[in-house]
């Protein structure tokens, strides 16, 4: 097996949310073992017009209906990830902290399916990832990952680029391994491109300036803080951002909450 490095290389992972949505669906339906999706996902295919083996040329009125649609989706499924209105979401009462595991289950089942799927949970995770496993929603000590995201400042305003921001890691992070802030840009979901290499900070490669009491203030924004160069993540002026935190191997205090990140407050 070759394996293949992708660090510093540019590429695009994000799906259109214009009509050409539909004709990506419709490539890799054809190019696909027809099986790759289930009957009742194929039939909703079929119903605007995308089949294994036919053309797609929907006529002028489809077309304006399915431009509408996917701007539709697209607002949705972002105003679902940025802003849940689901308060089993939030990590602690007002808190902007939320999971990417709504429920707790990898596949978003009510009650082991008993409940049926958590559709809104599902779109959440998958407009911004990609992959999911159990491993990922399981609590495990010391070993694997977790995860909260934040698109918010204390006072529930939406992160912007042109504005400054700090954000306290109290100390004794329940980290076994390390870990990790990253600014995200919210319309590719994928990490802010900015002047730094990285727009992001971890306590294993950064060297960090600590406070007294043994935690760390991390600051957002366009302009370098005076004095606080270490710890500063470079935002886009104009542009909106939010942030995953990042525990690997965490620990019973993550779990049992008796440890929380800080809020992200607005530096005036």
């Amino acid at each position: 097996m070759e394996f293949i490095s992708g660090s510093h290389q540019a590429f695009n992972t994000i799906h259109a949310n214009d009509f050409e949505f539909y004709e990506e669906i419709w490539q890799v339906l054809q190019k696909e073992p027809v099986s790759f999706l289930d009957p009742e996902l194929r039939g909703l295919a079929a119903a605007i017009g995308i089949r294994k083996g036919q053309p797609f040329e929907p006529d002028a009125r489809m077309k304006e209906i399915l431009i509408e649609a996917v701007a539709v989706g697209n607002a949705t499924a972002r105003s679902i990830l940025l802003r849940p209105r689901d308060p089993e979401a939030f990590y602690y009462e007002n808190s902007g902290w939320f999971t990417a595991f709504v429920g707790g289950d990898y596949r978003w089942l009510n009650d082991d399916g008993v409940g049926g799927r958590n559709l809104d949970a599902r779109t959440m995770f998958f407009y911004f990832a990609t992959v999911n496993t159990p491993a990922m929603a399981a609590k495990m000590i010391g070993r694997g990952s977790q995860y909260a995201i934040n698109a918010t400042d204390k006072d529930g305003n939406y992160l912007e680029g042109g504005k400054s921001y700090r954000l306290n890691i109290p100390k004794d992070v329940p980290a076994g391994d390390f870990w990790s802030v990253v600014a995200y840009d919210p319309q590719t979901r994928s990490e802010l491109q900015t002047s730094q290499e990285f727009p992001s900070k971890n306590n294993k490669r950064d060297d960090l300036d600590l406070n007294a009491d043994g935690s760390v203030d991390l600051y957002f924004g366009a302009e370098t803080p005076a004095g606080k160069e270490k710890n500063w993540v470079e935002t886009v002026p104009g542009k909106g951002w939010f942030t995953a935190f990042r525990l690997y191997g965490p620990l019973e205090p993550w779990f049992d909450k008796t440890w929380q990140p800080g809020e992200i407050e607005l530096v005036e």
